[in-house]
């Protein structure tokens, strides 16, 4: 046997071999990493997946690690990405983890309670993520990579700018995050050179409350589908399911028990004949549909149409098993009460209710919950008129998912953005309604109360129609301190009622707003009386007509929504609580005994009484009602005598 010496392989092969065997280890992978760095030093691909594997261990949340070991674990990712960044300065992958890194170690600095070296360190954040999207942008024009990367990566140098103060940097940044999701589908975006007849398209009508428009209904014999689309969508579904075999099918994180989500771009990516048939029924129905439907809004005070091309700014499939969602404690299978992103919502149904089921095997529940129907007449729940239809709105229509009680009901939700056209008018900014959204959900994570107001107040300035960035700005502006008495605290109290007045202008239906302003009314009576500036505001009688007012509304508009099971969640027996102690302060003792009496009760209704903020609140309420009981025994007597 010849006993010749078998040649060493290359230290690159060797590194590659070992690195590649380590992503199928667990406990140990670390240390298969390191041995493949030590053996070929300059593979930045090895420093890369240390700094990736690091990273990951110091945000995990099972392992049980102390802030020390956490700490250690960021600082040696950070070490390795850096090391990445300067073997490969043309990968955007390891700006993008080194950017990651340090806004995680950020965040263990902030929760150990040091954070002093937090914005010194956002600027390097800023410019890891710069680079990264920089190069993820050529990436992404010259095909060699879809959109979805750099859109992750601008939203999260939008939120860094946004911590560093650099709004208008942000807005730029922001601009371009929304451009991405206008081009990121692989489906077809609106042909402008060649517009469709409109009596081509279903037939459509407003549902209106109290005069406003509110969403549009689709109606007729020209659905948005036919049957043979809602099967072929159907049966595509089916198959992602079945594979998933339980995994996460949809990149949303929000998740609740019978629901199943999966994006309309993942199916069509592995049905040709599903991307063909959704193509042509966007650029023959869908797009002239909201076209004609949304023409005048902008002559109406709303939102005028866009001036770029139509497109898909994403879509997911839906399906609610009611079934499901009871037997895990549920009520039905829903969503809460949320806005959506982009400019327009299509709702299409895909298959019946077992009201209108023709074999009586539908399901029960189930439908779209519009927030704005609760003011009028009309049922609050609305659902297409058959399979195939279609129900639409803008996305700042806030709405929810009614519980769908049992059985399945399956839905294709498709969110509509719009290109940047080709030659904008000054004064027409395309992405104007998600700018505002994207500031007022980054302005919830500063650190600073300056800079969130002041981000939000952006905000509503992209968007003034939208009643969120009011209603949002008025809830920050009451947080400040109640005990300090300076004019400009005193501005902020004023402003804040004034922004949670122009929500309500803006959307009357909103139950939070109307309580927040109730609480906003009698905290600044207070203040004024504490600060001697109760002359700056009408008299207290007034203020408590107010009060009661808002939180009667409140209480009426949140009775609807849990009516439909779609509450906002807002604590009505604070309001009572808040109602009584201002009348108690006027001396109006019948009064006061009468809205704490509510305060029990409302916290029983909700079965909350032992709860340990509602015991609190129980304590605080007998301390008001024993003073006021005890004041108008008082008064009783003197009357007699």
């Amino acid at each position: 046997m010849d006993n010749t010496d078998v040649r060493e392989a290359p230290a690159e092969e060797r590194s590659y071999r070992l690195r590649s065997f380590a992503r199928f280890r667990n406990d140990d992978r670390v240390r298969f990493l390191t041995l493949a760095g030590i053996i070929d030093v300059k593979d930045y691909e090895n420093h890369l997946w240390l700094g990736f594997d690091y990273s990951a261990r110091a945000t995990s949340s099972e392992d049980g690690a102390t802030t020390t070991q956490r700490m250690s674990d960021i600082n040696k990712a950070i070490f390795h990405l850096q090391k990445a960044t300067e073997l490969c300065p043309t990968d955007s992958r390891p700006y993008f983890q080194l950017g990651t890194a340090l806004g995680a170690r950020n965040s263990l600095m902030n929760k150990d309670g040091d954070g002093t070296e937090e914005y010194a360190e956002l600027a390097q954040i800023a410019d890891a993520l710069k680079r990264s999207a920089q190069i993820e942008t050529v990436a992404v024009k010259l095909g060699i990579h879809d959109i979805h990367d750099l859109a992750i990566c601008l939203n999260g140098l939008a939120t860094t700018l946004c911590k560093m103060g650099e709004l208008d940097s942000a807005v730029d940044v922001i601009s371009e995050w929304a451009e991405c999701g206008s081009i990121r589908s692989v489906l077809a975006f609106e042909d402008l050179t060649h517009q469709k007849l409109e009596n081509n398209i279903p037939s459509f009508e407003w549902i209106k409350a109290n005069g406003r428009d509110v969403a549009v209904t689709t109606f007729g014999n020209v659905p948005v589908f036919e049957e043979a689309d809602i099967s072929l969508i159907r049966a595509s579904a089916d198959r992602r399911f079945a594979q998933a075999n339980g995994a996460q099918t949809s990149r949303y994180t929000m998740q609740y028990e019978g629901n199943a989500e999966v994006h309309l771009d993942d199916l069509c990516k592995n049905d040709p004949a599903l991307k063909e048939r959704m193509d042509s029924i966007l650029t023959e129905k869908i797009y002239p549909l909201v076209r004609a439907a949304f023409k005048d809004q902008g002559i109406n005070g709303d939102y005028p149409p866009p001036l770029g091309a139509l497109s898909v700014y994403d879509s997911i499939f839906v399906r609610y098993n009611g079934d499901v969602a009871r037997k895990a404690g549920r009520i039905g299978a829903s969503q809460p009460l949320h806005q959506d992103g982009g400019m327009y919502s299509v709702n299409i149904a895909l298959n019946a209710h077992k009201d209108d089921a023709s074999d009586g095997n539908g399901f029960t529940g189930g439908g779209t919950f519009l927030e704005a129907l609760t003011i009028g007449d009309e049922e609050t729940v609305k659902r297409p008129v058959a399979p195939g239809h279609a129900l639409l709105h803008r996305t700042t229509q806030r709405h929810a998912g009614a519980p769908t009680t049992s059985g399945i009901r399956d839905i294709l939700v498709i969110f509509l953005t719009a290109r940047r056209p080709e030659i904008p008018l000054h004064n027409e900014f395309t992405y104007g309604i998600e700018t505002a959204m994207r500031l007022q959900t980054m302005a919830k994570e500063l650190q600073s109360r300056a800079d969130l107001i002041r981000t939000i107040d952006l905000a509503r300035s992209y968007d003034p129609m939208n009643s969120e960035m009011s209603y949002w700005l008025g809830v920050h502006l009451m947080q400040g301190d109640s005990d300090n008495p300076s004019d400009e605290r005193w501005e902020e109290i004023c402003r804040g009622v004034e922004a949670l007045e122009a929500a309500i202008k803006l959307n009357p239906a909103d139950a939070r707003a109307h309580y927040h302003l109730g609480m906003a009314i009698s905290a600044r009576h207070k203040y004024a009386m504490r600060t001697k500036r109760a002359h700056l505001l009408p008299p207290a009688a007034d203020a408590a007509g107010r009060i009661i007012e808002a939180f009667e509304e409140a209480s009426r508009l949140e009775t609807k929504c849990a009516e439909a099971g779609c509450k906002n969640g807002i604590n009505i027996a604070a309001g009572y609580l808040s109602l009584g102690d201002f009348m108690a302060r006027l001396r109006s003792f019948e009064k006061a005994i009468k809205y704490l009496s509510q305060v029990e009760i409302t916290l029983g209704n909700a079965g909350q009484l032992d709860e340990p903020w509602a015991r609190g609140m129980l304590e605080e309420m007998h301390r008001v009602m024993t003073y006021c009981e005890s004041e108008s025994a008082k008064i009783s007597e003197n009357a007699i005598t």
